[in-house]
């Protein structure tokens, strides 16, 4: 059967890099999954999740993106998990009979270390502007009510929230995670949410992916500690999880994230609606969740601004 040639659009820079490890013919990784919109492929030796997705999908790490959606959804009918991925000719790889080459392809280049290095100023109006978009636009997965409950209201929640099975596993981990935070106990919390909820990319590790981001970029001092002392295990949560989402979290922990996470955090000061919107089109309650957790970690940072504020006139 002839080849179909194909061409990648947006490449993000470091899957180009470890593309360019392999010669021809090489076989360097397989089909993992298949979806409508983003096909997901593994290394060999398992250490990579990467992914061919079409371009209304926002950029993620270790993605590729086509505006080729016939293409693209020819091959997703006629593609298996397990199906090889090879690297041919001098930029392009092929799975069966598709040949996608990206030698033209823009290169993605952006992480959080590539934000501004002159962070946003914190402030409550900031919070509350977030806050009023999430309980307005959120979808509910079990963690936007126990989010509400809890943390909006301050309160365990209603009979009528509990109808879903996580809210009371959500409800109880955000409960833990003040207390936690303040015996500098990060990693406890960061294993409690991993993989609870269901789906590709359950809702507490979307929720973990935004509380993180958010940290690490305004440089949230327990984070830093708890990246620079090795204390996250990621075996524990490759465990806990689906690959896709452990993936993720990997990602996260590095400083990789998606391009909407991004821009969000480099607006978060100016009323980002378009930012916030962005967000919140990722899956069904993906979006959400990355939100929540975003919330959740500038109301930390807003603390310590008080805790150190207080010590300087102390």
């Amino acid at each position: 059967m002839k080849d179909k040639h194909c061409q990648i659009h947006v490449m993000d820079k470091h899957l180009l890099d470890w593309f360019n490890q392999f010669q021809t013919g090489e076989q360097i990784g397989e089909v993992h999954s298949i979806f409508d919109k983003v096909i997901n492929f593994v290394s060999n030796d398992g250490s990579m999740l990467f992914s061919l997705a079409k371009d209304r999908i926002i950029q993620a790490p270790k993605m590729m993106k086509t505006t080729d959606e016939i293409s693209f959804n020819a091959m997703c009918s006629s593609i298996n998990p397990s199906n090889h991925v090879k690297k041919v000719g001098y930029k392009a790889i092929q799975i069966k009979d598709w040949k996608w080459s990206y030698t033209t392809s823009e290169r993605w280049e952006r992480e959080l270390s590539s934000l501004s290095q002159v962070k946003p100023e914190l402030s409550e109006s900031h919070l509350a502007y977030i806050d009023a978009f999430i309980e307005a636009n959120g979808q509910d997965s079990g963690l936007l009510s126990a989010w509400k409950d809890f943390i909006v209201k301050g309160e365990a929640g209603s009979e009528s929230s509990i109808d879903n099975i996580y809210f009371c596993p959500f409800v109880n981990g955000l409960k833990t995670i003040t207390e936690e935070i303040e015996k500098q106990l990060l990693e406890k919390f960061v294993y409690r949410f991993a993989g609870l909820g269901v789906g590709l990319t359950p809702s507490g590790d979307d929720f973990l992916i935004g509380l993180l981001s958010t940290w690490q970029y305004f440089g949230f001092s327990l984070y830093q500690d708890f990246m620079n002392n090795g204390k996250v295990d990621l075996s524990i949560l490759k465990r806990r999880t689906t690959d896709v989402s452990y993936f993720m979290l990997e990602n996260c922990c590095l400083g990789y994230v998606n391009d909407a996470l991004l821009d969000l955090l480099e607006h978060i000061d100016t009323h980002p609606m378009n930012q916030l919107q962005q967000v919140l089109s990722i899956g069904s309650t993906s979006g959400t969740d990355m939100l929540i957790g975003v919330s959740f970690a500038y109301r930390q940072l807003l603390k310590q601004q008080i805790l150190l504020e207080d010590k300087r006139f102390d």
